[in-house]
């Protein structure tokens, strides 16, 4: 008797084990499936972005890929499934690096600074977006979701803007200026670049953002940028 608690220990212990490693299997397994998604958005962005919507198959897309068109139906329902969240993946990837920066709480002027170099940095991750939401424009004008998804793009990028120059401005970093209104400027300014250097392969995106940055911080009278001019004098 002394040795039925024992055996019962035994048994839950047994049991807890199976428990983890079956659930660490079913989280390698999800992994797994996460890669293979990633995977799959990222061919399907470059595919869609270099020819368009229409011409691009589910075919084009599983022999790029090497697997078969079953494999891309298990995880998509249809093309425009996977066109749909090819976009969700490109504004995800967009964002990725300054919404570290915000999370770890970086001052106003590096979190902007950064979201200006990411259209360098990026910039083939960002083109492929723009390419893909103009010719929406063109082929798929009718499809709700998709248009949310584009939208929610400029949405986040205005939104993140703001919150930026408002913290600048509560800690005295930056002059009183309407966040909602610069945040429409730089946001368009931006789309600008990136449009002119589809039409232009001559233009020098990196001095035009690096211009934008400091007109932007003369605008905003940024109170590190004096700084920094009396130390040069």
């Amino acid at each position: 008797m002394a040795q039925q608690p024992t055996r019962e220990f035994e048994r839950t212990t047994a049991g807890a084990r199976s428990f983890r490693k079956a659930r660490a299997a079913i989280s390698r397994r999800e992994a797994h499936s996460a890669a293979r998604v990633n995977k799959f958005l990222a061919t399907s962005l470059d595919l869609f972005a270099e020819r368009n919507f229409a011409s691009v198959t589910i075919k084009d897309i599983a022999k790029a890929l090497g697997v078969n068109t079953a494999l891309i139906y298990y995880y998509f329902d249809s093309k425009t499934d996977l066109f749909r969240a090819t976009i969700e993946y490109a504004v995800a990837g967009a964002f990725e690096t300054v919404r570290a920066l915000a999370d770890k709480s970086a001052d106003p002027p590096i979190v902007l600074s950064a979201w200006l170099e990411n259209h360098i940095n990026k910039y083939a991750e960002i083109h492929r977006f723009v390419k893909i939401a103009l010719d929406f424009r063109g082929a798929h004008e009718g499809d709700r979701e998709i248009a949310a998804t584009i939208e929610s793009f400029y949405d986040e990028e205005r939104k993140m803007l703001s919150k930026i120059i408002r913290q600048g401005i509560n800690q005295g970093l930056f002059s009183p200026v309407d966040p909602r209104r610069m945040a429409q400027f730089i946001s368009t300014y931006l789309d600008g670049c990136m449009v002119r250097l589809v039409i232009l392969p001559d233009f020098d995106l990196e001095d035009a953002v690096r211009d934008l940055y400091h007109r932007v911080l003369d605008m905003l009278d940024y109170a590190g940028k004096r700084r920094l001019k009396r130390r040069q004098r």
